[in-house]
């Protein structure tokens, strides 16, 4: 969901606490080591015109999201997505909490065209936090492979935007939810037949999405 990648392909699947067990043991088996775990919080942004295409011209809107890891809203990252395409830049808790009160100047002062973009977005085409979601990343990789696997587990969603900035009010927005559990495969030309085999043999017939860039 947030931890960059290169590959422009990607594959998502919605997959059991089952599946899970077994993915892990059987990426491990084939080599693919664990590139670190991280707990990701992401604010969402959206806009009614980007559920009317009809009413957009040249191509689809960026898709702009904020995110912080592993319970530190000190350390702050604001992307931008055009398709499967994506970038980012860093921003600070006191920015963080201005644009949740509404405050939006302070996008100009930053003289750096995603911040420019993303003013446009908040001004021009509506652009309003929306969902929150929390979750807990493990990234897998493999040397010479140019593949990468993420499984995503305790997906969770809030409503309260204005909590975003503090973890512990988070979870108790959160409280009660049963999470998700989601694997997203991420490649640049194809995956391997072993690695292929692998997946769609520990979850089968689960796959979400696919796409190609």
């Amino acid at each position: 969901m947030t931890t960059k990648h290169p590959y422009p392909h990607q594959l998502k699947y919605r997959i059991t606490q089952t599946d899970y067990a077994a993915l892990r043991a059987r990426l491990s088996e084939a080599a693919l080591e664990e590139g670190g775990a991280r707990s990701v919080h992401t604010l969402l942004f959206d806009s009614y015109r980007s559920r009317t295409p009809a009413l957009t011209d040249g191509g689809p809107d960026p898709r702009f999201s904020i995110h912080y890891f592993d319970d530190d809203p000190t350390y702050l990252l604001l992307e931008r997505h055009v398709d499967l395409h994506s970038d980012g830049a860093m921003v600070t808790e006191a920015e963080c909490r201005a644009l949740l009160a509404g405050e939006t100047d302070w996008l100009l002062d930053r003289h750096d065209p995603l911040f420019q973009d993303f003013y446009e977005g908040l001004t021009e085409r509506m652009l309003l936090p929306q969902m929150m979601l929390t979750f807990h990343r493990e990234v897998y990789t493999a040397d010479g492979l140019d593949l990468w696997v993420a499984l995503d587990t305790n997906i969770r969603a809030s409503l309260q935007h204005m909590d975003f900035l503090d973890p512990q009010l988070l979870e108790q927005d959160m409280e009660g939810q049963e999470g998700r559990i989601l694997m997203e495969v991420s490649y640049s030309d194809r995956i391997p037949d072993d690695v292929l085999c692998l997946l769609e043999e520990t979850a089968p017939r689960r796959r979400l999405l696919s796409s190609v860039g």
